[in-house]
């Protein structure tokens, strides 16, 4: 179970590795643009994003840590299914925002190539930002209508089969 699981770290630290580069750039990027309020706002967002990588990643991570593998079966079950409740609760937060933070990420693109959207058309960007949320709010709608594939899914496989291993060493 512990190898399983194992899986589940690997891919918070990874989640915790690329946060802290978005952290990094984001944080530079608004700092780098503090006179132009857009940019600011665009790479404050990022900023704000990779924060909740972060976090997300953190807290997942010392809840894996924090587990007892010697303590009874159903404890660690427990544990386990507090754990897997916890990531669906995120993938479904950040599946919301990932719908919202990709527009200042494409509008910082498009400036590096000399286009400032904001500039020549700012009603570009609400018209983008109400669509994304709109649709932002469908997917999550959905991620609810159809729960236990979606939490499933949000589990992961590595989560999902330590819980049959205990499952089977509880039988």
């Amino acid at each position: 179970m512990r190898s399983r699981l194992r899986w589940v770290s690997i891919s918070q630290i990874v989640q915790l590795v690329l946060g802290l580069l978005i952290v990094l750039w984001a944080g530079s990027y608004w700092c780098a643009h503090l006179g132009q309020t857009h940019l600011v706002v665009y790479g404050a967002i990022i900023h704000l994003y990779g924060i909740g990588l972060l976090s997300v990643s953190v807290v997942q991570l010392v809840r894996l840590a924090g587990i007892d593998y010697n303590a009874p079966v159903l404890i660690v079950q427990h544990e386990l299914q507090s754990l897997r409740k916890l990531r669906t609760m995120c993938e479904r937060t950040l599946l919301f925002l990932g719908f919202i933070v990709w527009i200042p990420f494409a509008f910082i693109a498009l400036r590096a190539i000399g286009l400032d959207v904001w500039l020549s058309s700012p009603a570009t960007l609400w018209w983008n930002l109400g669509v994304s949320v709109i649709i932002g709010a469908l997917v999550i709608w959905l991620s609810y209508r159809f729960n236990h594939k979606f939490e499933h899914d949000s589990a992961g496989a590595a989560l999902r089969a330590a819980q049959a291993e205990l499952d089977d060493f509880k039988e």
